[in-house]
């Protein structure tokens, strides 16, 4: 008769702790397809203050020259990794974090979860996850927090949910997982609250007559109500992160679960993009307003980078990355492109704003080559933006859930 292996939870405190709970990801079993996490991200953002590596490390100062001194979430936020074990050997982890800007925002005491991986679907693995569970609740607990959401890698602004329905591979900066994570979260106690929504459709599917027609639609939308549709002027990168910081908070503050977004956390994304985006994709909406220009809207449309990240196993340094991203500077796209981001500041929701960003976003995917359009993250509840997407044809292809523990 098998043994149960024996299994232990306990916060990262070592060197040889940081490192297992860095590399987990990349043993998990890929049962689907998959993209390993970002790594120089997740490395970065897990050694606050690099106390687990030191400043004189290399990686350390790799990581501080793409993402900053420090992860700009620590400016409200903090987080505890826990690191579960199978008699010694590294199986899961997960990240208890208090937000409290979200808190502060919201008037509450939730509490919430991230960075959850379990390379076991059977018995060991159920029990990892709620050994895990437990003591990231206990920790939330301990300052003074009564409920528990996520995950949330480490914000509602990042990356968000757990995977349970598709055929292929994330976008860049959505969530990837094996099938079974839902069920040994369930197993642990934790209740599917939300679920996520991700549309696509392809570019050709959208003939070019229809789609010139829309064009030229909006061209005159753009005369008669004096709106400019224009691209990042990444020069001046801290006045476009403010005007889209505002579209940001000002659109999203209605949404369930809205966290306003600091200019920090924007800034730091925003400062390794501008070396590998093209300002193009950046989209800026204004209005003629009293003798000047107003920013009313914009779009952030991102390339799937992880079509080059799944061939370098989350490597963003790496002689692939560098050559792929050259490559689409010189115009070679990426198959997919994603909306991440479509706002219009809510005193301009009744005029032709969001239609002209969305059609614009449409002549953007057009020109950048890419073959397959996707609008991603929407709550399956948020009618006013489903059915938009329903309308103009594009498809429900997968699902992600959010999980919630309402006592602590």
């Amino acid at each position: 008769m098998q043994q149960t292996a024996t299994v232990t939870a306990e916060p990262v405190r070592t060197r040889a702790d940081y490192r297992d709970f860095v590399d987990l990801p990349w043993r998990v079993p890929m049962d689907r397809p998959m993209v390993r996490p970002m790594r120089e991200l997740q490395r970065h953002l897990f050694d606050r203050g690099k106390r687990f590596r030191g400043s004189l490390s290399l990686s350390a100062l790799v990581d501080s020259m793409l993402f900053g001194k420090e992860n700009p979430f620590y400016e409200h936020g903090d987080l505890e990794m826990f690191l579960a074990r199978a008699d010694g050997r590294p199986i899961a982890r997960i990240a208890a974090i208090q937000n409290r800007l979200d808190n502060e925002y919201h008037h509450d005491q939730l509490g919430f979860f991230g960075f959850f991986e379990c390379v076991d679907a059977g018995e060991t693995g159920r029990a990892a996850t709620r050994a895990l569970v437990e003591a990231a609740g206990a920790w939330l607990k301990a300052r003074g927090l009564t409920a528990m959401r996520g995950p949330f890698s480490p914000t509602i602004n990042d990356e968000v949910g757990i995977w349970t329905e598709g055929d292929t591979y994330p976008t860049f900066l959505i969530p990837s997982n094996p099938r079974y994570y839902a069920g040994l979260l369930e197993a642990a106690g934790l209740v599917p609250m939300k679920t996520l929504r991700i549309y696509r459709k392809p570019v050709a599917g959208i003939p070019d007559d229809r789609l010139g027609r829309w064009f030229r639609r909006m061209e005159r939308v753009q005369q008669t109500q004096k709106l400019h549709v224009r691209s990042a002027n990444f020069k001046d990168l801290d006045s476009e992160v403010k005007n889209m910081v505002t579209i940001y908070n000002a659109t999203e503050c209605d949404n369930w679960g809205f966290q306003p977004m600091s200019f920090g956390e924007l800034r730091s994304m925003a400062e390794l993009f501008q070396y590998m985006l093209d300002p193009n994709l950046i989209r800026v909406l204004e209005i003629e307003e009293n003798g000047g220009r107003k920013v009313i809207g914009g779009t952030i449309t991102i390339p799937d980078l992880n079509e080059i990240l799944r061939r370098t196993d989350g490597r963003l340094v790496h002689p692939y990355t560098i050559w792929k991203l050259i490559r689409m500077k010189m115009g070679q796209p990426t198959y997919r492109i994603r909306v991440a981001f479509l706002g219009v500041l809510p005193e301009y929701r009744n005029t032709m704003a969001s239609t002209l960003l969305l059609v614009d976003s449409f002549k953007i995917a057009k020109q950048f080559g890419a073959k397959d359009f996707e609008g991603s993250w929407i709550l399956e509840d948020n009618l006013p933006m489903v059915k938009p997407m329903e309308d103009w044809g594009m498809a429900l292809t997968d699902k992600y859930l959010i999980f919630e523990k309402e006592t602590l």
